[in-house]
């Protein structure tokens, strides 16, 4: 049986993206920094033996085209998710901007080599991000992939441009079929802090304070933001691994919606569930608990294309908060 390979399946979206492989039967190799997923993760191990999928464990770095080369000969891979990276924020950018050149780029170009090499890959998702939108995401209310300029601002935003056309032009050169997925911010099951990423959801401090039965103080304000639950992000990485004949070959995927009128009821929805959770706005002059990423509205990503190929959110932003509460009172 053909094998998916996952690079960084042991991170947040990583391990969403093995279970949902392994959910529906997939032979999948995972590679990466450990020969075993970490112990923060080992919920998700006990879980994934129970999936019809089969998970095998590769010990190795993304940067070593010898280890990459006996990756392909010992396994028969035909669909590859090359999604180790760094997710930096700007104390790290500006500290070891080398190391996250080499590996959110030149990971990828790696891989993509002993792919070439091996032969008989027939997709690549390439592992994009809405960061590559940049200055964009102020200025338009629509991020669209044909028609908003892409001006990242960080380093990680330009890596990931680099990403999309690097990847893409040597899939071209080399007989690969790439398509290049612009993941926009994500949140759910599995996030944690990897050491690798730099920047955690605050929807995560939320479900961990309402799993702990404390009070969450929101900002009085919450600016415009497109979230995608991280099930529905998964779902949609394997909609682009499936869809033939795709008529792009850059995709959104998003929720296409502006979370932040809908924050106080998806708390409500997830003191549904764990009813110990408070939560309530700071107050005039007051510091809130659990701050948000952006200090300005953003525009939201327009996911018409990813609806073209039959993908489409399936979670409401109440429904993701229900279902995490679930999964962390289990978890």
């Amino acid at each position: 049986m053909a094998a998916v390979l996952v690079t960084g399946g042991a991170g947040f979206v990583g391990l969403n993206l093995l279970e949902a492989l392994l959910g529906r039967g997939e032979e999948v190799v995972a590679f990466g920094r450990e020969d075993a997923l970490p112990p923060a993760a080992a919920a998700a191990a006990a879980l994934f033996a129970t999936l019809p999928g089969r998970l095998t464990l590769v010990q190795g770095d993304v940067l070593d085209a010898a280890a990459l080369k006996a990756l392909f000969q010992a396994h028969r891979i035909d669909r590859i998710f090359p999604f180790a990276a760094i997710t930096a924020g700007p104390a790290r950018e500006a500290s070891v901007p080398g190391a996250i050149i080499d590996v959110n780029l030149k990971g990828l170009i790696t891989t993509l080599e002993a792919a070439r090499d091996a032969g008989g890959v027939r997709r690549v998702v390439l592992p994009s991000s809405a960061a590559v939108y940049g200055e964009s995401a102020y200025d338009h209310a629509l991020l669209d992939e044909a028609t908003t300029p892409c001006v990242p601002i960080s380093l990680y935003g330009v890596t990931k441009y680099a990403v999309e056309r690097a990847g893409l032009r040597l899939a071209q050169q080399w007989g690969l079929d790439a398509i290049a997925a612009r993941i926009g911010a994500t949140f759910g099951p599995w996030e944690r802090d990897t050491g690798v990423r730099d920047t955690l959801s605050p929807h995560l401090a939320i479900a961990t304070l309402a799993k702990n039965g404390g009070e969450a103080v929101l900002p009085a304000t919450v600016h415009a933001y497109d979230w995608v639950y991280v099930r529905d992000l998964a779902a949609g990485l394997l909609a682009l691994m499936d869809a033939e004949a795709p008529p792009a070959r850059v995709f959104n995927l998003a929720s296409g919606q502006d979370w932040s009128p809908h924050l106080d009821a998806c708390c409500a929805a997830m003191a549904g569930v764990l009813p110990a959770f408070r939560w309530r706005r700071a107050s005039t002059g007051e510091a809130p608990g659990v701050t948000f990423p952006e200090i300005r509205p953003r525009g939201v990503m327009n996911v018409g294309r990813a609806r073209g190929i039959g993908w489409a959110p399936r979670f409401t932003p109440e429904a993701a908060y229900a279902d995490y509460a679930a999964w962390m009172k289990t978890t």
